[in-house]
């Protein structure tokens, strides 16, 4: 079928090898090409319009001069399918060839009724997809790479480099992952060489498989498997104490140690009571509202008359008020809080739904201060795609693409969309604008023209300025909206070209500009929005035809001496810029970790002291306990642990028995362990 594409074979015989092809896709298994398929489709569809046009030019040559005509245009139409098919081939050669660049040139280079084809404009899209999906490849590519470049030879992450292989594409990159690719073998070999050969890593693991029996697993397993993985480890220590009792006397005896501390451990179990697990039950449900909430009734059920049952019962929090809490975490710890330089609008507006459920339940909890600081920027960043559509659509203006200037001998300038013809003998017949509507007249330069004005005839100021700018208009996205934008305002700003950006229309497009980069962006809001409320709130005529430019049409001197004047109205632009580049590396910037529940207020005695179901470390702990009397939430700051007691709750408001106990980490992290409310 591929041979008949690309020999011009007649659609019966496409047709044919299309079928054949689908019934050998079938019988094997395998599923025909989809681009393969299209294009067999998009010829026998151009073959029939083809077929179509043969017959009305038929019929029209049996009639009369009208006829004739009708069938003159025919002509020119088949003769148009035919470009058109050509141009089909020619694409979808570049296509099946993944030449993504070249398609894309290709593209531009055809006329604008061509692109508007179906076919094109379905190309178009595939294209800008392939190129994107390329641009994403190697800005991976990059950033593994100079991860890698930046990272000590022994600290090359083994999953890091088969991501960067698979990325590879070029000889160059294809070289350098395969460097990274030996490197990290070597890496590789070395620590195994190293563990096979390290006795105190050995003894470091069975160590480690004691400590997590004694922290976790005896705490998960039921009493006959706890028993029964007891013993197993105790045999593991017993033969590493007697295997290393000559060569390594000191780690056989700490091997011995942590035998006694196994049989320690035992005795202690057989002396804990019902009470003591009824509570060790209460820590373990932590991060679970209703089991922690099930493991408290269980202990006051079971010891209603236990004095911290008694104080469980009075000032333990609800089960909805743990749930508040939580839920304010969930706004703090959300993707787009946590990494806020790749939200996108859709992040964006489920981080606004997070934030609006957690204002539902208590808009003043202590966490929300911290949370909304950038809810005008999710707002924002939320109805992004719409800004940047606007943006996009203000650059397909007609005005805006391939305008030329024809010069007038008189001093006159015309615009028209009509390229100079150096050829034609009614070269100087030229369709000018008249005004931004678009309205046109012919306008008839003379015998003069190919001497006086074609020489001079250029393109426009504003659509050179628009061909450069277009590449970040097409690709700017949520992430990078910013910049993209500022360097629009700027470029506008600062742009020069011959002939001139008319001042009138560079004024226009700049509140234009604003208009949207505001509607996408705090921080150019921020630095720039009161400029454009002075341009909004000055006395220029907006609908001014700029397009008329008589040199001695007085009304147009003023105003163009008043949009220079109002283009050039910031004397603190660099202040600006700042004020903007502050406001946009703030948002950006690594998040505050938000808190983790890891325990909760008991009573010990007299004294409330903190239970924990996992080390704080050295990060500091905070209580959130809820007023009896207003149902409000309380924040207790504790600082960090001093000693490796339980810490004493010695203020007020930290002092409720079930009041819920988190760690807030102060390490960088992209988002911490979620809580459940089950």
């Amino acid at each position: 079928m591929q041979r008949a594409l690309e020999t011009g074979a007649s659609r019966e015989e496409v047709a044919e090898a299309l079928a054949a092809a689908e019934s050998a896709a079938e019988q094997s298994g395998e599923e025909l090409s989809p681009l393969l398929r299209y294009r067999a489709d998009e010829y026998i569809q151009a073959e029939r319009m083809l077929e179509r046009r043969r017959l009305m030019f038929a019929v029209a040559c049996v009639v009369c001069l009208f006829a004739t005509v009708v069938g003159a245009f025919g002509l020119t139409t088949l003769d148009r399918m035919r470009t058109l098919v050509d141009h089909e081939a020619e694409f979808d050669k570049l296509v099946a060839a993944e030449s993504w660049d070249e398609a894309s040139n290709f593209l531009e280079q055809l006329s604008e009724d061509t692109r508007a084809e179906p076919a094109f404009v379905r190309g178009r899209e595939m294209v800008d997809q392939a190129i994107a999906r390329e641009a994403e490849r190697k800005a991976e590519f990059k950033r593994l790479a100079d991860q890698m470049r930046s990272s000590a030879t022994t600290d090359i992450d083994a999953d890091d480099v088969k991501r960067l292989n698979t990325l590879a594409r070029s000889d160059e990159e294809r070289q350098f992952a395969s460097e990274m690719l030996a490197k990290a073998e070597e890496q590789r070999l070395q620590r195994e060489a190293a563990r096979a050969n390290d006795q105190t890593h050995a003894f470091e693991m069975l160590q480690g498989k004691v400590e997590r029996f004694l922290r976790v697993e005896s705490q998960e397993l039921s009493d006959d498997a706890r028993s029964a993985r007891r013993f197993e480890l105790q045999q593991e220590l017993g033969r590493f104490a007697a295997d290393h009792q000559l060569g390594n006397p000191e780690l056989s005896e700490a091997a011995k140690q942590a035998a006694k501390m196994l049989a320690t451990s035992a005795q202690q179990e057989k002396k804990q009571t019902d009470r003591d697990k009824r509570v060790d039950a209460i820590t373990r449900a932590v991060g679970k509202t209703q089991r922690y909430k099930r493991a408290i009734e269980q202990f006051t059920d079971d010891w209603p008359r236990d004095a911290l049952a008694q104080r469980l019962q009075r000032e333990a929090p609800s089960a909805d008020a743990i749930d508040t809490t939580l839920a304010w975490i969930d706004v703090l710890n959300h993707p787009a809080y946590r990494q806020p330089q790749s939200v996108d609008g859709a992040l964006a507006q489920d981080w606004l739904a997070t934030l609006k459920h957690a204002e539902s339940l208590e808009p003043t909890h202590p966490l929300a201060v911290q949370a909304t600081r950038w809810r005008a920027t999710y707002q924002t960043l939320a109805g992004c795609d719409e800004a940047i559509q606007a943006l996009r659509d203000a650059f397909r203006s007609p005005l805006v693409h391939r305008i030329y200037v024809y010069p007038d001998p008189s001093g006159s300038v015309f615009y028209s969309e009509q390229a100079p013809d150096r050829k034609s003998p009614r070269a100087h017949l030229v369709s000018v604008l008249l005004n931004p509507s678009l309205e046109r007249e012919t306008k008839n330069f003379g015998l003069r023209f190919r001497e006086d004005v074609l020489p001079k005839v250029a393109l426009s100021g504003h659509s050179q300025f628009a061909a450069k700018v277009a590449p970040s208009v097409a690709d700017v996205t949520v992430t990078d909206f910013t910049p993209v934008a500022y360097r629009l305002i700027s470029e506008l700003r600062t742009f020069q070209s011959e002939p001139a950006f008319d001042p009138i229309y560079r004024l226009i497009w700049m509140r234009r500009v604003l208009e949207i980069a505001v509607r996408g962006s705090v921080p150019i809001k921020s630095a720039f929005g009161d400029w454009l409320e002075s341009l909004h709130a000055s006395d220029f005529d907006w609908d001014t035809n700029w397009l008329a430019s008589d040199p001695e049409d007085v009304d147009r001197v003023v105003k163009v001496t008043q949009a220079r004047r109002l283009l050039e109205s910031v004397d603190d632009w660099d202040k600006r810029v700042e004020r903007m580049l502050a406001e946009f590396k703030a948002f950006r910037s690594p998040r505050p970790s938000p808190p983790r529940w890891i325990g909760w207020v008991s009573l010990e005695g007299e004294n409330y002291e903190a239970v924990l179901s996992e080390p704080a470390d050295s990060d500091p702990l905070v209580v959130f306990s809820v007023d009896s009397q207003s149902g409000r939430t309380k924040r207790v700051d504790l600082g960090t642990l001093q000693t490796s007691k339980p810490p004493l709750m010695t203020d007020p408001d930290a002092q409720q028995c079930g009041a819920i106990l988190c760690v807030v980490p102060q390490r960088s992290v992209s988002s911490a362990p979620s809580t459940t409310r089950n």
